[in-house]
């Protein structure tokens, strides 16, 4: 650098001067656009790194025997689960339904697609024939919320026997991009309580995304949890891992500048379309739309097809297996219904499959009944699990007797509400309003559009909504809710709120309940202190009471939560209230 340089003072040294200042700032200019070349040139590296590699926490071919033999357990175990579970809704004489439920985000709700490609219409429609030869009608309920509700995993979970039915055969889970640090926590919630629902669901995970040569085999907290709750089915499924698996060479493709699991990509190296995509005429608009293998960061209706494509497989092949038993033990002259329930009328559990006692493991010499078995009951309520201890959640409130009940006003929710409203007063229920095109992508809006066919639009319409219960004065009076007292052990009783981002950066939860002095809640006419309360388990929801016995509240045979406004003043704008939303109320 030259400005040292003595220039004497003069005209001409202010000139030079002048001159070395722009011959710097241009200097600097080149050096700015040499970097953001160089780092578009990383950013083209970057993308041509395609889909990573994973270390495996635990690679079977590097395994001893004993350990090899532990990993096949865990197989057979899962494989135990799937047939018992297909086993027993064909055989049950009081079951015509075979119900898949999923709670998760934009991703399970099908967004920036229509509803009718998500994966869930798609699984539905594929399983459908399948179940109807035997009489019984396949269902995908599709429980998936997108972001805007403020809902994530972590609340959700509490609320699984609302959102979806709790006679569920299997509960899905996918919440990919709201998952970070401690999400097996969730997981693990929800396998537990599944396993108090009435049918024992098996939890499957789907992922959107995934790594080329495992999913989620490369971390440790997935893979503890995958081991310890392999005898209740649970499993997952990783979209670009299993397109990874069918052979395809998509690495070579990356070099070559090809990436088909970026954006708007049409094809993913084994179809260019979905089946029902070709079925329209090439050129077709539609046709091509349905060959988008990601939308974004949210799959098109060809990567829901891999998704659904793998389900449909699982749950077919497990319906094979238990139909070549059934028919051994029919040529064998076997009693069905001893076979694969209980004889006292409850279902063969978990705990009793792993004591020798599954269809699928015991020896088909089995002596034949000694009373008739056809009238016994067979939707009595299971026994307690024998669980053990979890890994990452609260025992406190992940080894209950039951699982958590649950009111959620958001659309959309299959079960029944496990919490009552004894009095709404003046308190309003509102679900947001949504159009036909809310969170369908744009191509498929104008294709829609071009129809002009309002059955093609409700087709397309998202079920997910946001809603609640609200009010914002005392003159709309004490909303009660009578939490369900026979079936809460912990004491946990817990508050969502709706919707949208607060003043002063505070959470949904703090601004609308928190730190709002116009609403009280109380637990049997005692008003419950907020300064021992705490946002719990996201930013939407307060943790009201945490347990029996915090500040003397111990269970009582009726539990009646109540929350009522304060006055304001009758002149105060609408828009100035202090309003109140409840979204979800939860008892555990």
């Amino acid at each position: 650098d030259d400005d040292d340089d003595d220039d004497g003072g003069d005209d001409g040294g202010e000139q030079r001067r002048r001159m070395k200042r722009n011959n710097k700032k241009n200097k600097n200019k080149n050096n700015n656009k040499k970097n953001k070349n160089n780092n578009k040139d990383n950013k083209k590296k970057k993308k041509k790194k395609g889909v990573k590699e994973g270390k495996l926490v635990e690679d079977p071919t590097q395994m001893s025997t004993a350990e090899l033999q532990t990993h096949h357990h865990h197989r057979r175990q899962r494989t135990t689960k799937l047939v018992s579970t297909m086993a027993r809704s064909i055989l049950n004489p009081t079951q015509d339904r075979f119900v898949i439920g999923t709670i998760g985000s934009s991703v399970a709700a099908g967004h920036d697609n229509c509803n009718y490609d998500s994966y869930e219409s798609q699984l539905e429609r594929t399983l459908s024939p399948v179940f109807a030869a035997a009489n019984m009608f396949a269902i995908v309920q599709n429980a998936g919320e997108g972001g805007g509700c403020g809902d994530t995993h972590r609340n959700q979970v509490f609320c699984v026997t609302h959102n979806v039915s709790p006679d569920v055969d299997v509960v899905h889970y996918s919440w990919t991009y709201f998952e970070n640090e401690g999400a097996e926590e969730q997981r693990e919630q929800l396998i537990r309580w599944a396993q108090r629902m009435e049918r024992r669901p098996m939890v499957h995970h789907l992922v959107a995304r995934g790594k080329k040569n495992t999913c989620n085999g490369d971390n440790r907290a997935n893979v503890d949890l995958d081991k310890a709750y392999a005898e209740y089915g649970y499993n997952a499924f990783c979209i670009q891992t299993g397109l990874y698996f069918g052979g395809h060479d998509y690495d070579s493709e990356v070099e070559a500048g090809v990436n088909r699991f970026g954006w708007k990509f049409q094809g993913d190296g084994y179809h260019n379309t979905t089946r029902y995509g070709e079925e329209l005429p090439e050129g077709d608009a539609r046709r091509d739309s349905l060959g988008t293998v990601y939308r974004n960061w949210h799959p098109g209706p060809l990567g829901f097809q891999v998704a659904s494509d793998a389900f449909a497989y699982v749950y077919v092949t497990g319906l094979l297996m238990a139909l070549d038993i059934i028919e051994e033990d029919m040529n064998a002259g076997v009693d069905l219904l001893d076979r694969w329930f209980v004889t006292d009328g409850r279902r063969l559990g978990s705990a009793e499959e792993e004591n020798g006692n599954s269809p699928a493991l015991r020896s088909s010499a089995i002596s034949p009944p000694s009373e008739p078995s056809g009238h016994r009951p067979l939707h009595r309520a299971l026994p307690a699990l024998n669980m053990r201890e979890p890994l990452f959640c609260d025992p406190l409130y992940c080894s209950t007797p039951h699982p958590p009940n649950c009111l959620n006003y958001e659309k959309p929710t299959f079960g029944t509400p496990g919490i009552a409203v004894q009095n709404q007063a003046g308190w309003e229920i509102f679900t947001e309003k949504n159009k036909w095109n809310k969170m369908v992508g744009k191509m498929d809006v104008a294709i829609i559009k071009a129809m002009h066919d309002p059955q093609w639009e409700r087709k397309c319409t998202h079920l997910d909504a946001c809603g609640g219960i609200w009010a914002s004065d005392s003159t709309q009076g004490t909303l009660i809710f009578e939490l369900p007292s026979s079936k809460m052990t912990a004491g946990l009783v817990m508050l969502c709120f709706c919707c949208g981002k607060q003043p002063g950066g505070l959470s949904i939860a703090e601004a609308m309940f928190l730190q709002n002095q116009n609403v009280t809640v109380s637990l049997n006419d005692r008003v419950l202190d907020k300064s021992t309360m705490d946002v719990y388990p996201n930013k939407k929801c307060v943790r009201v009471l945490k347990q029996f016995g915090e500040g003397e509240y111990e269970k009582e045979d009726t539990m009646l939560l109540k929350l009522e406004m304060a006055d304001q003043d009758p002149d105060m704008a609408y828009e100035s209230k202090p309003h109140v939303k409840v979204s979800h109320v939860v008892a555990l």
